[in-house]
C-alpha cells in the first residue's frame, strides 16, 4: 500500500511539474509558429502584444492565446485597420504540440474582433493581403507550412461582441453588424457531421446606392446543418431566421461543384402577421412597437436554385404581399388603414440583368392622407426601363393623429407629390427626350417644424420641384431656420442617370440669403454622456473631412448678405462656386470682413478622403490686426505679436496643403507664400521687447512705432520664412528677417542703427578722444549719431531669447575714425612730409597686423575648440549607440516582451548620450566665442593705440 501511495505521488508530482513547466517549454516554439504562419502569408502590418501559453485552463489540451491582435495595411491603404482583435483562445491537442509534426485544433474563441473590410471605386481591397506564393498540395484537412502542419479537428467556434463593416465603394453596397455573436458546434475532424450554429447581431444594416434597406435591424440565425465535409454539401434542416419580429425559414442545400456554388433554397414567413413586416420599418419599430394595434395579412416566400459564380447568377424569385392592412397607436385617434402592397423580384438566371422588380400595388391611407405606387423596373444593368408612378398628398398637421410625436414636436404643412415616369435610360443618355416621359412635381407648402430638440423653428414657405426627361426644375425654394433665411433656384440635370446607374448628376443653381449663422444650424452638444456606454460627450468642436462625390457636377452663384460662421462675420459674400471632379472651386469668392475685404479664389480636394488638399489664393485687403488674431487660429498660435499690435494689413498670398483628418493643415506639407503690407502700426507690452529693451539698456524700444511696411513671406518645410526687409521703427533704420516654425520656435535677426547717446557712457567717452585728437590735427569732422547693431531672436513664440551681436562694433567705430582721419592726412598731404605720413601710416598698417595675428589665433583656437568637440560628441554617440545595440541583440534572443523593453532602454541610452552630446557642443561654441570676443577686444586696443600715437605724430609735424 506504501508503494502504491508513493508511486501516486511520483505521479502526481510529475503533472504538476508538466502543467508548469510545459507552457514555458513549448512557448517560444508555438509563438514562431504563430509569426511564421501570418508573416509568410500576408501582406500586411502584424502585430499583438503577447501570446499566453496554458494547461491549466484546458487541460489535458494545450490553450493558446493572442492578445490585442491587429492587421494594418500597407501600399493604397496604408495605415487602414483591416482587423483588431481583443484576444484569440485556441485549444490545441496536447500530444501534437509535443510530437511537433502536427498541430491539432480543437475549439476557437474570438473576444472582440473589430474586422473593416473595404472595397475602393477602383476595385482595389484591404483584404486582398496575401502573399504570391508557388503553388502547393494541401490535403483538405492538413495545412502544411515550412515542414510543420496543423489539422482542424475543431469541435466548437466560438465569436463574441464582433463589429463587422464590409464597405464597398465599387458597388454601393455596405453591410455593418454590431454585437455580432456566433457559435458553431460540430466536429469538423469527420467526413459527416451536424453543425450547429446560433448568430445574432444587435444592429444590422444593409444599404446599396446610399439607401439603407435594412437599419440597425436585430437579427438571430439558428439552424442545424447536415454537413458532408468529404463531398461539400450542406443541407438545412432545423433553422430560423429572425429580422426584428419577421421570422423566415429556410430549406433546402448548399453545395460545392468544383469552384461554383450549388443553391437549392426555399424560404418563406411561417406567421403571417402584418405587424412581423412592419417591424422592419425603423421609426415604427423604434416607438412603442409592443403596443401597436395591427390587422391584416403577410406572404412572403420565395426560392434560388443554380449556380452561383462570378458570371453567373442562379435563379431566384421573391414575393411578398400584404392585404386589408392597418397600425394604430392606441393613444392615437387616427390609424393607417387599407395598406395594401404586391411586389416581386424575378431572375431567370444567368444574368444580373434579367432582374425584374414589379411593385405591381401600393397603397396605404395615413389618416385620410391616400399614397399611392406602381413600378416596373426591367434590365436594370444593361439599360433601366421603368414605368411607374407615385401619387400622393399628407397633410402634416394630422402626423401627430397616427404616429405618436416626441414632446415638444410641431408639425404643419402640406406635400403634395404627383410623378410618372416611363422610359428607358438610355434615350435620356443620347437626349432622345422624346422617347422618355417624365411628368410630375412634387410641392411643400407652409412646412413648420418646431421640438424640443432643436431650438430654431424650421421652415419651408414654398418648394417646388418640376419633373421633365431633360431635368429637374427647381421652381422655387424658400426656407428659414430661426432668423436665418436661405432661398434656391435652378435646374438639375440626369438625375435618372444619377439615380439608375451611377451616372452624374448635373446642376445650376442660384442661392440667396438675408442672413446665415452656420452654428444655427449644426447640432448641439449637450454635455450628456452615452446612456448605453457612459462614456463621456464626444468633443464635437473639431471637425471631419468632408468628401466630396466624384458623380455631382453642380455650379452655383452665391450671395450671403451677412454670414456668420464660427466667430467669423462676413458681410456681402458672393461669387461663383463649382464641386466637380471630387472638387470645390471657389472662383472670386468675395466678402467684407473684420472691416476689410477679402476675395479667394482656389480649391478643396479629397481624391484621397483620408487627406484632402487645398490650394487658395488670398487677396486681403484693410484687415484689422488684432481682429485677425482673435478670429483666425493659425495666427494666434503663429503670431501671437499680433495680439499687442494696432492697425490694419493687406496681403496677397498662394497656399497649398494637406489636411489632416480634423481638417486642420498639416504644416509640413505647406507651400506657398505672398506679401503683406501693412499700415503704420503700433507694437506694444510685447515679451520680445521688454527682452530686447533690458538687453540694450533702451527703454524706448519697449513700444514699437512703425511706418508702412512690405515684406515678402514663404511657407516651406513646416517654417514661415520672412524673406529680410527695411523698415523705421521709431524713427530708426531697421531690417527684420527670419522664420517661425511649426514647433512655435523662431529665429530672427533684427538689425538696428542705434542712436550713440544711447550706448553707454564709457564707450562714447572713447570715441570722442579719438575725433578730438584728429581735430587738433587740424581736421574738421564728426563721428555719426548712430552705431549698427544685430539683434538675434531666438527661442520660441512663448518665452524668446534676445541676444547682440556686438563683436564688430568697436572694430567699426574706430575704422570710421581712422577712414576719417585718413580722408583728412589725403586733403592736407601738400602740408604734410611724406616722411611722416610713411611713418604714421606704418604705425597704423603694423598695429592692423599685430590685431590680425590676433585675432586669427583666436579662431584657429575656436576652430581647434569646436572640432575637439565634435569628435567627443561623435565619440559619446558611438559608444552609447553600441551598448544599446548590444541590449536590443539580447533582448531579441529572450522573446517578444524582452525585446520591446530591449528597444525602449536602447532608445533611452541614446536620448541620453544625444543630450550630453548636444551640450557639450554648445559649451564647446560658447567657449569659442568667448576666446574670438576677447581677441577682438585686444585688437581693437591695439589698432587704438596705434591710432594715437599716429596722430601725436602728425600734430608733432
Amino acid at each position: 500500500m506504501k508503494t502504491l501511495f508513493k508511486i501516486l505521488g511520483i505521479i502526481i508530482v510529475i503533472l504538476i511539474v508538466a502543467i508548469l513547466l510545459l507552457p514555458v517549454l513549448f512557448k517560444g516554439k508555438i509563438t514562431e509558429l504563430v509569426k511564421t504562419e501570418i508573416n509568410n502569408n500576408i501582406n500586411a502590418k502584424v502585430d499583438f502584444t503577447g501570446i499566453n501559453l496554458s494547461l491549466i485552463k484546458s487541460f489535458p489540451n494545450f490553450n493558446l492565446g493572442i492578445e490585442n491582435l491587429s492587421i494594418v495595411g500597407k501600399d493604397s491603404f496604408e495605415g487602414d485597420t483591416l482587423s483588431s482583435i481583443q484576444n484569440i483562445d485556441i485549444t490545441l491537442d496536447l500530444m501534437s504540440v509535443i510530437n511537433g509534426s502536427s498541430y491539432e485544433v480543437k475549439r476557437i474563441t474570438i473576444n472582440q474582433p473589430r474586422i473593416f473590410v473595404r472595397v475602393k471605386e477602383d476595385g482595389s481591397a484591404n483584404y486582398d493581403i496575401a502573399l504570391p506564393s508557388e503553388e502547393e498540395t494541401v490535403d483538405e484537412t492538413t495545412t502544411e507550412e515550412n515542414g510543420d502542419s496543423y489539422v482542424l479537428s475543431l469541435k466548437h467556434l466560438e465569436i463574441n461582441n464582433g463589429l463587422i463593416v464590409y464597405d464597398d465603394k465599387e458597388l454601393g453596397f455596405l453591410l455593418e453588424m454590431a454585437g455580432f455573436d456566433h457559435t458553431l458546434s460540430g466536429d469538423l475532424s469527420e467526413d459527416k457531421t451536424v453543425l450547429k450554429t446560433n448568430t445574432s447581431v444587435h444592429k444590422f444594416t444593409v444599404g446599396y446606392e446610399g439607401i439603407n434597406y435594412l437599419s440597425n435591424t436585430n437579427l438571430v440565425y439558428k439552424a442545424d446543418i447536415d454537413a458532408d465535409l468529404k463531398n461539400e454539401i450542406y443541407t438545412l434542416s432545423k433553422n430560423n431566421l429572425k429580422l426584428n419580429e419577421l421570422e423566415i425559414a429556410f430549406d433546402g442545400s448548399v453545395s460545392m461543384v468544383g469552384e461554383d456554388i450549388n443553391l437549392v433554397l426555399t424560404f418563406e414567413a411561417p406567421k403571417t402577421e402584418f405587424k412581423h413586416i412592419l417591424s422592419l420599418v425603423p421609426v415604427i419599430y423604434a416607438k412603442d412597437f409592443e403596443s401597436i394595434q395591427t390587422s391584416g395579412k403577410l406572404a412572403l416566400d420565395g426560392n434560388v436554385k443554380g449556380l452561383y459564380n462570378e458570371e453567373n447568377l442562379p435563379s431566384f424569385n421573391v414575393n411578398l404581399a400584404v392585404s386589408d392592412a392597418m397600425f394604430k397607436y392606441p393613444d392615437l385617434p387616427a390609424a393607417v388603414t387599407d395598406v395594401n402592397i404586391q411586389t416581386s423580384v424575378t431572375n431567370p438566371g444567368g444574368d444580373a440583368d434579367n432582374t425584374v422588380v414589379n411593385i405591381s400595388k401600393f397603397h396605404m391611407e395615413m389618416g385620410k392622407n391616400p399614397i399611392d405606387m406602381h413600378m416596373v423596373l426591367k434590365t436594370p444593368v444593361s439599360d433601366p426601363d421603368i414605368d411607374g408612378n407615385i401619387k400622393g398628398k399628407l397633410d402634416l398637421a394630422t402626423v401627430k393623429d397616427f404616429y405618436p410625436l416626441e414632446e415638444g414636436e410641431e408639425l404643419t404643412g402640406n406635400f403634395i407629390a404627383d410623378i410618372t415616369l416611363q422610359g428607358k435610360l438610355s434615350a435620356i443618355e443620347t437626349e432622345n427626350y422624346q422617347d422618355f416621359t417624365a411628368i410630375g412635381s412634387m410641392l411643400v407648402k407652409n412646412f413648420e417644424y418646431k421640438s424640443a430638440y432643436v431650438d430654431q423653428l424650421i421652415a419651408i414657405s414654398n418648394a417646388q420641384l418640376n419633373f421633365s426627361p431633360q431635368y429637374l426644375d427647381l421652381v422655387d425654394f424658400k426656407s428659414n431656420i430661426g432668423r436665418n433665411d436661405f432661398s434656391a433656384n435652378g435646374k438639375i440635370e440626369n438625375y435618372l442617370g444619377y439615380a439608375m446607374s451611377d451616372g452624374t448628376l448635373k446642376g445650376n443653381l442660384t442661392t440667396y440669403s438675408d442672413y446665415f449663422n452656420v452654428s444655427d444650424i449644426m447640432p448641439a452638444d449637450d454635455g450628456s454622456a452615452d446612456p448605453e456606454t457612459d462614456a463621456e460627450p464626444a468633443d464635437t468642436s473639431a471637425m471631419s473631412v468632408v468628401e466630396v462625390p466624384g458623380n455631382i457636377d453642380f455650379e452655383m452663384k452665391t450671395t450671403f448678405k451677412s454670414l456668420i460662421y464660427d466667430n467669423i462675420e462676413m458681410s456681402n459674400v458672393g461669387g461663383r462656386l463649382v464641386i466637380r471632379d471630387k472638387q470645390i472651386v471657389l472662383d472670386r469668392l468675395a466678402m467684407n470682413v473684420l472691416d476689410g475685404e477679402m476675395e479667394v479664389s482656389g480649391k478643396y480636394a479629397t481624391p484621397d478622403p483620408t487627406q484632402p488638399e487645398i490650394d487658395f489664393h488670398l487677396n486681403i485687403s484693410d484687415i484689422d490686426i488684432q481682429q485677425a488674431y482673435n478670429t483666425f487660429a493659425i495666427i494666434s498660435e503663429y503670431a501671437p505679436i499680433a495680439e499687442k499690435t494696432s492697425g490694419k494689413f493687406n496681403t496677397e498670398m498662394d497656399l497649398t496643403s494637406k489636411l489632416d483628418t480634423e481638417m486642420n493643415p498639416v504644416y509640413e506639407t505647406m507651400n506657398g507664400g505672398g506679401e503683406i503690407r501693412t499700415s503704420p502700426i503700433v507694437i506694444k507690452d510685447v515679451n520680445t521687447l521688454n527682452k530686447i529693451a533690458d538687453a540694450l539698456k533702451y527703454d524706448k524700444i519697449r513700444q514699437m512705432t512703425i511706418d508702412k511696411i512690405q515684406f515678402e513671406f514663404r511657407f516651406e518645410e513646416g517654417k514661415v520664412i520672412v524673406e529680410p526687409f527695411d523698415m523705421k521703427v521709431n524713427d530708426l533704420n531697421a531690417n527684420l528677417g527670419g522664420y517661425t516654425a511649426l514647433d512655435q520656435s523662431i529665429d530672427y535677426t533684427l538689425a538696428l542703427e542705434l542712436p550713440r547717446n544711447d550706448i553707454g557712457q564709457a564707450a562714447n567717452n572713447v570715441l570722442s578722444n579719438l575725433v578730438d585728437q584728429a581735430n587738433a590735427k587740424g581736421a574738421n569732422f564728426s563721428l555719426g549719431e548712430t552705431i549698427d547693431l544685430n539683434l538675434l531672436i531666438g527661442g520660441t513664440l512663448t518665452d524668446p531669447t534676445v541676444s547682440t551681436d556686438l563683436k564688430d562694433t568697436g572694430k567699426n567705430l574706430v575704422k570710421d575714425v581712422k577712414d576719417k582721419v585718413k580722408e583728412e592726412i589725403e586733403n592736407k598731404k601738400e602740408e604734410i612730409s611724406k616722411e611722416v605720413r610713411d611713418k604714421a601710416q606704418k604705425i597704423l598698417d603694423d598695429a592692423d597686423e599685430q590685431a590680425k595675428k590676433i585675432v586669427s589665433e583666436a579662431e584657429r583656437q575656436a576652430e581647434n575648440i569646436r572640432q575637439g568637440a565634435a569628435k567627443a560628441a561623435a565619440d559619446i554617440r558611438s559608444e552609447a549607440d553600441k551598448q544599446a545595440g548590444k541590449i536590443e541583440s539580447e533582448g531579441k534572443k529572450k522573446g517578444f516582451l524582452a525585446e520591446a523593453a530591449a528597444k525602449e532602454s536602447a532608445k533611452k541610452i541614446r536620448k541620453e548620450a544625444d543630450d550630453k552630446a548636444n551640450k557639450l557642443v554648445k559649451e564647446a561654441d560658447d567657449q569659442a566665442k568667448d576666446v574670438v570676443r576677447k581677441a577682438n577686444d585686444e585688437a581693437n586696443r591695439i589698432r587704438a593705440k596705434a591710432q594715437d600715437e599716429a596722430d601725436k605724430l602728425l600734430q608733432r609735424n
